[in-house]
């Protein structure tokens, strides 16, 4: 479980965003009415800030002015929960914030007790749109029921470690390790999606995290450029600053990651068609021996597609593509390996994953007559204009 926390100046729009979400069901209401609007909760939330408040001189106001808070297990550690459930642990979770008065990272800075258990608040239950991963939302005034301020100083520092604590009594995973598993998942995810890319461009890399269920959000300066951005996986949000390795995929250096990763991916083809050559010279016989095959493993659409390609017919897809530097060889010879196998659907998949689109059309196969080589020549061209870039003119 994790658990987020922070003091807003915008409560009126947290409360209603909290309780009048689609799907959101209420946990619990504390000392306000619960026959009321959202907004009007609000507004009893004010006229109590404002009650006790009023004869305090001209001390300085509270500018923020509410404390929101998410809690979200994970779908194993919530698995079969009913809404009594889903409250236990939202009291559970106010009671261990409410008894922590000292800086989680540095034990000497002390701090005041929060009283959030005896605050008007509101706790609901939402549902991520994208994973389906259920979490609490919590919104409490800033002031309690006896006039006194709220504390929030390091309120995030004390959610998260409220969250540890009850991690630990029940057995659960702790925050700071989820944290670096979805870290290294996000980096991996957003090197094989660079990987996969003919080109580099931001479109096509948020087209395909998005497409792995992340949501991706561009910071850009004044002049258009990108200058940062964020990944969310589930309710947590990730800096491209804490992603890959050495800060490789932060937008001043991920084209240069991703020229590294074609660099090395063009290496492997190399070598690996050095090895096929050297392996057909091994006799005249061998050379003329269409029974000597390249086999592929090939994974589409979630099918495992076991294809063998005669080596002849390997080197006449090698001798195409050897002027195709701009695109993913690896992609360009599984589609040309699927086609030649007529997996036609198998291969546009591969196609579209790799930035490219589009499909060979009705109709499209092998003559009846067709010599092997003309062919698999023509399978290897197809292959390049599939997995060409999306901007590629359409008309054939």
């Amino acid at each position: 479980m994790i658990a987020q926390g922070e003091a807003i100046a915008h409560g009126a729009a947290a409360i209603d965003y909290s309780m009048g979400k689609d799907k959101a069901q209420i946990v619990k209401i504390n000392d306000l009415p619960d026959n009321i609007e959202p907004l009007a909760m609000w507004s009893r939330m004010m006229q109590l800030q404002h009650y006790f408040m009023k004869d305090k001189g001209n001390r300085k106001p509270i500018e923020r002015k509410a404390l929101r808070f998410e809690i979200s297990p994970t779908i194993e550690e919530s698995k079969g929960w009913t809404m009594q459930d889903w409250l236990r642990l939202a009291e559970e979770f106010i009671a261990v914030l409410d008894s922590i008065d000292y800086r989680p990272k540095n034990k000497d800075v002390k701090l005041k007790n929060t009283n959030i258990k005896n605050s008007q608040y509101v706790v609901s239950l939402h549902f991520d749109s994208k994973s389906g991963i259920p979490h609490l939302h919590i919104v409490a005034n800033r002031i309690d029921n006896m006039g006194n301020t709220n504390d929030a100083h390091y309120i995030g520092e004390r959610a998260a470690h409220a969250a540890n604590i009850l991690n630990e009594k029940y057995g659960w995973v702790q925050s700071m390790q989820r944290r670096e598993e979805n870290i290294r998942q996000i980096s991996d995810d957003c090197l094989a999606a660079l990987k996969e890319m003919p080109h580099f461009d931001w479109n096509t890399y948020c087209r395909m995290l998005r497409n792995k269920g992340y949501d991706i959000q561009l910071k850009e300066d004044s002049i258009g450029k990108v200058c940062g951005y964020t990944i969310r996986k589930g309710n947590s949000i990730y800096k491209s600053s804490l992603l890959g390795n050495s800060r490789n995929l932060m937008p001043s250096k991920i084209e240069e990651t991703w020229r590294k990763l074609h660099q090395s991916s063009r290496a492997e083809q190399d070598s690996m068609m050095t090895s096929r050559t050297e392996s057909t010279n091994v006799s005249s016989t061998e050379k003329t021996n269409s029974s000597m095959v390249y086999h592929y493993s090939i994974l589409a659409d979630k099918q495992m597609y076991e294809v063998n390609i005669p080596n002849h017919i390997q080197d006449v897809f090698a001798n195409e593509f050897a002027t195709s530097d701009d695109l993913n060889a690896s992609n360009l010879a599984k589609v040309a390996a699927l086609l030649f196998a007529e997996y036609i659907d198998a291969a546009t998949s591969i196609a579209s994953s790799g930035g490219g689109g589009g499909s060979p059309g009705t109709g499209w196969g092998k003559d009846k007559d067709e010599d092997e080589r003309n062919w698999a020549l023509r399978c290897a061209r197809m292959a390049k204009w599939l997995c060409k870039p999306m901007s590629r003119d359409r008309k054939r």
